[in-house]
């Protein structure tokens, strides 16, 4: 059975959702809540996630980080890029270890 650790969020093996959260990662957006609000500058990070789901877009803060992540999925969409499931299989709680 897998029991989820403690510690830092970001270098837990989550699927659903990704956040940076303040103050364990930079943030080139802004910071609202103890949550950052992607800006144009965290895009780099975001194409290198494994999560499902990215936390947090404001249409009213830089529409563009919006807009770029977008076109990104769109892109490996239409353009089959491959999805390497390695990471994923190797999840503890997939194993069940």
């Amino acid at each position: 059975m897998y029991i989820p650790e403690t510690g830092v969020p970001d270098t837990k093996p989550f699927l659903a959702v990704y956040a940076k959260w303040y103050p364990l990662v930079a943030c080139h957006g802004v910071w609202k809540r103890g949550v950052c609000i992607i800006g144009v500058g965290d895009l780099p990070d975001l194409m290198l996630r494994h999560e499902f789901f990215i936390n947090k877009f404001a249409i009213d803060y830089q529409p563009l980080a919006l807009e770029c992540t977008e076109a990104w999925l769109e892109h490996r969409v239409r353009c089959a890029v491959p999805f390497n499931t390695t990471y994923y299989e190797q999840l503890p709680f997939i194993l069940g270890s």
